[in-house]
């Protein structure tokens, strides 16, 4: 071989050479890249499952939250009534109790009572 072959060798191997090396490298890094764009997503699942999760358990709480709330007015709206009818019958009992004594005072506190609602009505639909 000549000078000039060996040179033409030796170049084509070290061009060679130098672009199985960029080749190589080229593939650690896409690998590299593969592994971190892996992880990433990865991650981010993982950030997504307990975003879900804590969502899940926030719900959740507001739900028992809200059914405490309604179990707790309705205990109070059942007291209520039970307060209110007993209220009534004491009075209805009061009144009829009256009425035996004095039958005209009754009727006139009950006539005056309507008189005074129709005023009272009356009034406000002037307004």
């Amino acid at each position: 071989m000549t000078d000039t072959n060996r040179t033409n060798t030796d170049t084509t191997d070290a061009a060679r050479d130098a672009a199985e090396q960029a080749t190589e490298a080229a593939g650690r890094a896409g690998e590299a890249a593969a592994d971190v764009t892996s992880d990433v997503v990865d991650q981010a699942e993982d950030i997504l499952d307990d975003m879900r999760d804590d969502l899940a358990s926030a719900a959740s709480q507001a739900k028992d939250a809200g059914t405490d709330a309604l179990a707790a007015a309705q205990a109070q709206a059942q007291q209520a009534y039970e307060t209110s009818r007993e209220l009534v019958d004491d009075g209805v009992g009061f009144v009829k109790a009256k009425y035996r004594e004095n039958p005209g005072l009754v009727i006139a506190v009950g006539a005056a009572a309507v008189v005074a609602l129709g005023l009272i009505v009356r009034a406000i639909g002037r307004r």
